[in-house]
């Protein structure tokens, strides 16, 4: 693949990693390091921000419904591309890949299984482990999934989603290889429509990965996620 062809999604690839970073390097940039400042804060605590809660708006409409918005674009621009065939082919296998690490493989997901074998458990209120196998059956019984290595699902979510709207939206709708598409309004229409949508959803993608990284895993959950998130792109894209 050539390098005009991979230069849309690696700018994309850079932005959201460097929200990443930002995040990171945020939530550290002013450490309490004295006694004083110790008591300025608990003497004036800073009001919680509404961004470290996992109901925050953006959280709640749109990262949870991640791979719908994804699938919304994907689907919506297939009539104003070639090749729909093998970008449907592409889709399927990325959607095999996000279904297999997060919601089920044949049994619990795969970032499921991995938090257990590496010390996880399902810790009920009263303090005693639970042995349910899934992030998803633990907080349904009331419990709280602690002590493993929690990899950072956002950043997978919203890395490997990013990428393929690069590949299958913004790289082949900024660069129609139908000129006719010029002259076909609602087509046009479409695709600008397409598009800017794409665009938004990348841009709201960043914005969450920056909370993630100041709110919420640390530097080693932010990483594993990050891989994963990159690594479908990486092995159907590159090669």
């Amino acid at each position: 693949m050539s390098a005009r062809r991979l230069r849309p999604a690696i700018l994309v690839l850079a932005a959201l990693l460097a929200a990443i970073v930002l995040g990171f390097a945020h939530s550290r940039s002013a450490p309490l390091t004295t006694l004083q400042a110790q008591r300025q804060a608990q003497l004036h605590p800073l009001p919680q921000s509404p961004w470290a809660s996992k109901r925050n708006p953006l959280n709640t409409y749109f990262v949870k419904l991640g791979w719908a918005w994804t699938t919304a674009l994907l689907a919506a621009a297939l009539p104003v591309r070639r090749n729909r065939a093998a970008a449907a082919a592409r889709y399927a296998l990325a959607t095999l890949y996000w279904w297999l690490l997060t919601q089920w493989c044949f049994g619990a997901p795969l970032f499921d299984r991995l938090f257990v074998r590496t010390g996880g458990a399902c810790r009920a209120p009263e303090g005693h482990t639970l042995l349910l196998a899934s992030q998803h059956t633990c907080r349904a019984a009331g419990g709280s999934w602690a002590g493993g290595h929690d990899v950072s699902g956002h950043c997978f979510l919203l890395l490997h989603s990013a990428l393929l709207l690069s590949e299958e939206v913004l790289v082949p709708l900024l660069r129609p290889a139908r000129p006719w598409l010029q002259l076909q309004p609602p087509l046009a229409s479409l695709r600008r429509a397409v598009v800017v949508a794409t665009a938004g959803l990348v841009a709201v993608w960043a914005a969450m990965l920056f909370f993630t990284a100041k709110y919420f895993h640390g530097a080693e959950e932010l990483a594993s996620g990050s891989l994963l998130g990159v690594a479908f792109w990486a092995a159907v894209y590159m090669w």
